[in-house]
């Protein structure tokens, strides 16, 4: 499978997983890839390792299973006008470790996507659970191969190729590759206004919403690759989850 060529009708058949930590972060770094995915064909499953419960930085004293719910509504809502399918893990949110029950939890949401391909956050993020949350996606992705490991789902008959999306802010990633999103931007943007507790949470955690972070990213990493909007990739360099392209990228 050759992630950089994103073309019209390509993508039949294809299942694509994104593992993040808290909702949002997929819609910050690799929703425009996303979206085209599923233009081709593609089936999407968005996958939120915790809860969410601590994201309201604009409203601190914000009851925890309030928060945890609007974040999974709004997560299910931006994930939606893609056509894809919301899973949330309930992990508690500034608290995720790798437990037995969460990689068991995370293979057998692989093993029920079929999964193809898995996007997770890259080991260079700036917190543990961002970190933590993708370390669980490549470790899962391997095992949701072994039949060996019992679960609700068959296993995978090849582990899925796992490519890690941009950090934060784009602090500390050197991309791989760069993916084209400038004809998607708008869609990007609304994906992530469907998320309007963190529009504002995220205003009043770091200065900027979530579609101003969006759009200063995306330009950098377009200025980088020649084109107005873009996101950033790296390969998960590890046995078995990586794959040799079908024809030399151009």
């Amino acid at each position: 499978m050759l992630l950089p060529n994103v073309s019209t009708k390509a993508w039949e058949g294809t299942n694509v997983v994104a593992v993040e930590a808290h909702q949002d972060d997929v819609e910050l770094a690799a929703m425009g890839t996303l979206v085209l995915l599923a233009r081709g064909g593609a089936a999407i499953t968005v996958c939120s390792v915790t809860n969410g419960e601590k994201g309201s930085a604009d409203e601190p004293l914000s009851p925890y299973s309030e928060v945890a719910k609007t974040r999974c509504d709004e997560a299910a809502a931006s994930v939606g006008l893609i056509g894809g399918r919301f899973v949330c893990l309930d992990a508690e949110d500034e608290f995720l470790y790798d437990t037995r029950e969460l990689r068991m939890a995370l293979i057998d949401v692989f093993r029920e996507a079929r999964a193809d391909i898995v996007l997770c956050p890259p080991p260079s993020d700036y917190q543990d659970d961002h970190t933590r949350a993708g370390a669980l996606a490549a470790q899962a992705a391997h095992m949701s191969a072994l039949p060996q490991l019992r679960s609700v789902h068959p296993a995978l008959e090849i582990a899925p190729v796992v490519y890690y999306f941009d950090s934060v802010g784009g602090v500390d990633f050197e991309p791989d590759f760069w993916i084209d999103i400038s004809r998607v931007i708008e869609d990007k943007r609304a994906a992530a206004r469907k998320h309007s507790s963190q529009m504002s949470s995220q205003a009043a955690f770091v200065g900027w919403d979530l579609v101003q972070c969006i759009d200063a990213l995306g330009r950098f990493r377009g200025l980088q690759s020649g084109v107005d909007y873009a996101e950033a990739f790296q390969q998960c360099r590890k046995h078995n989850r990586v794959r040799a392209w079908a024809e030399f990228p151009r």
